[in-house]
């Protein structure tokens, strides 16, 4: 494990065993390990503690493993506690198959064309006019399609996919990967990655991202990562899946109709 820090580590899991109120013995017990074996890996000296406990406790104490060793949570405030315990839930869901993300692809997005009402079709971007520098070297307003991000603003470019996920009510979380619009081949901050929610009836709203943010960047690009992998795994909608479910159980008949379907006796 590449820059493992065991403070951190031992850190967090006393802190996350003693906000849940949880018993040490307990919390050993689950995660497969014997009686004391935090207290004495965690002092000076100790054993580098091994991949499958960090795995299995890390599942104990529903953080993933990423949080577990590289954010100090005990130092994150009440709202980036929140939202880490949001994108961690995510992250897991997802894993497990248990989330429908939409992936929106980065070259459709960067050509989107307004209609003829100025609407764009998408809630992150808007038809406005911004001031660009011109050929003069001075500034021109033009009229363009701008998904006006918080870290780059209106000089923002989509770099590569992003993608979206239906919640409660319609709304929408979407992760956007983006870029400056402009920027010089070695400007290591051209790039970044956004959480945005959308609720009808109300502007977009900002979430985080992992510009510059040490406590939660590092989560964030790995819930984008299993994002894009999961997107790419075949998926089974539940009205199909219940017809594979009927077969697997030798079930082939035809359900009797319902409702208006039903035959009127008379």
């Amino acid at each position: 494990m590449e820059h493992f820090n065991s403070q951190i580590l031992f850190d967090n899991i006393e802190f996350l065993i003693k906000s849940e109120s949880r018993k040490i013995g307990e919390v050993e017990s689950a995660a497969g390990v014997s009686a004391g074996y935090i207290s004495r890996t965690s002092k000076d000296g100790g054993s580098k503690p091994g991949i499958d406990f960090i795995m299995n406790i890390a599942k104990v104490l529903h953080v993933s493993i990423d949080t577990l060793l590289k954010v100090e949570i005990a130092s994150l405030t009440p709202t980036e506690k929140y939202l880490l315990a949001f994108l961690t839930k995510l992250e897991n869901d997802t894993a497990h198959d248990l989330l429908t993300w939409e992936m929106e692809n980065a070259k459709i997005l960067n050509n989107l064309e307004p209609d003829m009402n100025g609407n764009t079709d998408h809630p992150l971007f808007e038809y406005r006019t911004i001031s660009i520098e011109g050929e003069t070297g001075y500034p021109e307003e033009i009229k363009a399609v701008v998904f006006q991000s918080h870290t780059f603003g209106n000089n923002t470019a989509i770099h590569g996919n992003c993608y979206n996920l239906r919640l409660k009510n319609e709304s929408h979380l979407y992760i956007m990967n983006i870029s400056k619009g402009t920027y010089q081949l070695d400007d290591k901050d051209a790039f970044a990655k956004e959480l945005w929610m959308t609720i009808p009836g109300k502007r977009p709203q900002f979430l985080c991202s992992n510009f510059k943010n040490q406590k939660l960047g590092d989560t964030i690009d790995t819930l984008y990562t299993v994002v894009a992998e999961d997107t790419k795994n075949p998926k089974v909608k539940s009205d199909v899946k219940y017809i594979i479910d009927s077969f697997m159980k030798n079930d082939n008949e035809n359900d009797p109709p319902t409702g208006f379907d039903e035959e009127i006796p008379f």
